[in-house]
């Protein structure tokens, strides 16, 4: 089952434009396991309302070109 409250929760916490990391997104969103976040965020990624890059060791996410609003 997809838990549409925390899609909603993760995209509204992220601005446009703004770079996140997933520990940055975890703070945002307590509380919540780190492993289950990267799933959502996994998800979000394939169905393109989030880009994603690696920095370093860490992989960084961004909106992609969506509004805080959209559903």
């Amino acid at each position: 089952m997809v838990h549409y409250k925390l899609f909603q929760k993760i995209i509204e916490n992220m601005e446009k434009g703004k770079f996140y990391s997933q520990k940055q997104i975890s703070s945002k969103i307590k509380p919540i396991n780190r492993a289950i976040l990267t799933g959502y965020l996994r998800c979000l990624y394939d169905l393109g309302k989030l880009e994603s890059k690696d920095a370093g060791k860490a992989k960084i996410y961004f909106l992609n070109g969506g509004t805080k609003n959209e559903k």
